[in-house]
């Protein structure tokens, strides 16, 4: 997500889940090869927008090698957004806020400079509390039965100390490839969901698993593969999200949904981007899939042969309202046709309509059973352009998309996300900027929260009986980084607070200091919910230092770091 190396999977996917055309070996023949897919795929703009994971995925399928070495996985360095500024970062932090690392950095034994832990995700019954993180260690250089991505930590005193946990075990046949995201339900369980590259003779996929967990997130259970019910031979999801609701039809109940954006192939369509959504009735041991949207990733355009429309959503992210109604948002890119006219013939050719990035979201008052039709939030302007990268320092970068995050204000749906299309003063900078919903998903308004000559990033979102609490990196005028949350009451007014004991310096990415991690990666999102009594806070954080034969004089080490704020929040956020 974007992102995190995933590297894996050598075959894995190239995208497609074929629909079914009579026999199975039927429907593989009549298929493009698997090189052929992933090639066409990064061919068009979902080649740009997609998480490290998932890009390096796609690179080793196109180029048919088990390699996890980043190569030419990376954002476009051509330029970056942003120039290194004068002045310092910010001087001591909130007193109220503690900053404890989550992960142990002297477990990092195993492999020379792979030692990222970063893109994190938060789940809290009691005084238990669990954080899941893309953790770089526990693999070698090339795709092996023993890769594994999914940190976790857990902490049995509500976060005041942490024990590193290692990481969620492999499905048989299947390995984790990160992208962590957590959530729990009312009878105490954990969930964490993941990428995860799954391998057959026949099937090429890199899937969703879901693990459980019902003791405080210490152990966990092998993982349920949810997509592989597709039934596709080759297959790619990407940038999972999870969340719990009352079961529409028995509030006694919960139900658990998954979401997440991929790419399938469509035998008459080619291939398809879609937003699939799971859902399981049963504590995840059982999950159904339905499409909220499926858009053909790229088609020709009628009458101008040049030029072909693009379609992809990405960053899919769920919650469930009060009664049990489930809202999917995603950032959606999309590329239309140009007008109809007669065929261009003198040169240069008019150019093609502009990318547009927009947020949209779907409505289920059946559970994930159905979905609404699309929604249109608001358009949106990219937060880093033009190649949605940062620029933190000499070989420092940090790349940044628009992801949505929910949560509820009373009856009011909230939905949050870096954006660059500020004006005025604020104008060339990234800001969160925050639509709002009364009438249940179908009107909304929008308005920047954030402003200034600082830019504000990957914000995640949560609401309780208190109010709305969004928590974002900020990028000082140093270019060091800090994480803030700001709060209110009514979602107007915002008072802002700075969680980070220290601010801290990007990391060398470009090249990447770890040999199985993206350029330009430094984790696509962070995490913050409400357990009813406390804000949960975390983040990758570059502050502390490694000393090795590589870095003699040190280098700044991605780890993650918690926080919690008692007195702010009456429910667990979506």
């Amino acid at each position: 997500m974007r992102r995190f190396l995933t590297a894996c999977l050598a075959a894995v996917l190239a995208s497609g889940y074929a629909l079914t055309l009579g026999s199975a070996d039927t429907a593989v023949a009549s298929l493009p090869d698997a090189k052929d897919i992933a090639k066409q795929i990064l061919a068009t703009h979902a080649g740009h927008f997609m998480t490290g994971n998932a890009r390096a995925a796609f690179e080793m399928v196109a180029r048919g090698d088990q390699e996890l070495s980043h190569g030419s996985n990376s954002q476009d360095a051509r330029a970056a957004a942003g120039t290194k500024q004068a002045a310092g970062g910010e001087g001591p932090g909130d007193a109220s806020f503690t900053n404890v690392r989550v992960n142990n950095p002297a477990e990092d034994s195993h492999q020379v400079g792979q030692t990222t832990q970063s893109e994190t995700s938060i789940a809290a019954v009691g005084k238990n509390v669990a954080v899941g993180f893309n953790d770089s260690q526990h693999t070698l250089l090339r795709f092996t039965a023993g890769t594994n991505f999914n940190g976790i930590a857990y902490s049995r005193d509500g976060g005041a100390t942490f024990t590193d946990g290692g990481v969620i075990p492999n499905h048989p046949g299947c390995v984790n490839l990160g992208d962590p995201w957590l959530t729990s339900d009312r009878s105490g369980a954990m969930y964490y969901s993941s990428l995860a590259n799954c391998l057959s003779p026949t099937r090429f996929a890199l899937d969703i698993g879901v693990s459980k967990s019902t003791d405080g997130g210490k152990t966990w259970s092998v993982p349920v593969i949810l997509s592989s019910s597709l039934n596709a031979f080759s297959y790619q999801a990407d940038k999972d999200a999870m969340t719990t609701g009352k079961n529409p039809s028995d509030p006694s109940k919960d139900e658990i949904y998954d979401t997440w954006d991929d790419f399938s192939f469509d035998p008459f369509l080619g291939p398809v981007s879609g937003l699939p959504v799971a859902r399981s009735y049963d504590g995840g041991a059982t999950w159904s899939i339905t499409y909220a949207s499926q858009v053909p990733l790229s088609a020709p355009c009628p009458g101008s042969p040049v030029f072909t429309s693009f379609a992809q959503y990405i960053g899919a992210m769920p919650i469930a309202g009060a009664d049990g109604t489930l809202y999917v948002a995603s950032e959606k890119i999309s590329q239309a046709c140009p007008a109809p006219g007669p065929p261009c013939t003198a040169k240069p050719c008019p150019p093609p309509p502009p990318l547009v990035r927009s947020i949209v979201v779907f409505k289920s008052a059946t559970g994930g059973k159905t979905f609404g039709p699309e929604t249109t939030v608001a358009v949106i302007a990219p937060s880093a352009p033009p190649f949605d990268l940062f620029k933190l320092d000499e070989g420092k970068y940090m790349r940044n998309l628009e992801f949505p995050t929910m949560a509820f204000l009373g009856s009011d749906l909230l939905i949050a996300w870096n954006d660059g299309g500020a004006t005025g003063a604020d104008a060339g900078h990234s800001h969160i900027r925050l639509a709002r919903s009364t009438d249940g998903g179908v009107t909304w308004t929008t308005r920047f929260v954030t402003g200034g000559a600082n830019d504000q990033m990957q914000p995640a979102m949560s609401g309780d009986q208190s109010g709305v609490h969004i928590l974002y990196y900020q990028r000082n005028p140093d270019n060091t980084l800090d994480v803030k949350v700001g709060n209110s009451d009514d979602g107007q007014a915002f008072s802002t607070r700075r969680v980070t004991t220290r601010s801290f310096p990007g990391v060398l990415n470009f090249p990447q200091f770890d040999p199985i991690i993206a350029f330009s990666y430094m984790g696509d999102y962070i995490a913050n919910i409400s357990d009813g009594s406390r804000l949960l806070f975390a983040w990758g954080d570059n502050r502390d230092i490694v000393h090795d034969f590589l870095f003699p004089n040190g280098r700044n080490d991605p780890n993650v770091y918690f926080a919690t704020h008692v007195g702010e929040g009456n429910q667990q956020g979506g």
